[in-house]
């Protein structure tokens, strides 16, 4: 990610975070709102993003009333069909386009998202966001 010129390397990793001396910002719960069918999990997810691309339109709509249900959600993201993403950090908050050059398949984004909003930056601080590498 840039932000104002500098450039932050953030890593992303499903399961426990490690025990190792690898410092750890943020750990969270993270689900597909488009795949969990347990309400449960949904509820107590931090971050919630969409298992499928949508236009523009519809992912905005999807992710307004998505944080509304469930208020305990962070962040939630959906890959566009256009390309990027549309990302809503919380309820009653103004969705932002941003990651035009990471995939739809790379629902990680989300969480590394909420890590930066975590450590205390705004969305509107990102400037790019692309994918490094794949471990």
């Amino acid at each position: 990610m840039t932000s104002a010129g500098s450039a932050y390397d953030l890593t992303a990793r499903v399961g426990l975070a490690p025990t190792v001396s690898t410092p750890v910002a943020d750990e969270h719960l993270a689900a597909d709102a488009d795949g969990c069918r347990e309400r449960h999990w949904l509820n107590c997810s931090d971050v919630l993003y969409a298992g499928c691309a949508r236009s523009l339109a519809d992912a905005v709509y999807w992710l307004t009333d998505l944080t509304a249900a469930h208020p305990g959600c962070r962040l939630a993201a959906a890959p566009l069909q256009e390309g990027g993403w549309a990302v809503l950090a919380g309820p009653g908050r103004r969705a932002f386009l941003l990651a035009r050059r990471v995939p739809a398949d790379e629902p990680l984004l989300a969480s590394c998202l909420h890590a930066w909003l975590v450590t205390g930056y705004g969305m509107h601080d990102l400037d790019d966001i692309r994918v490094l590498s794949k471990a």
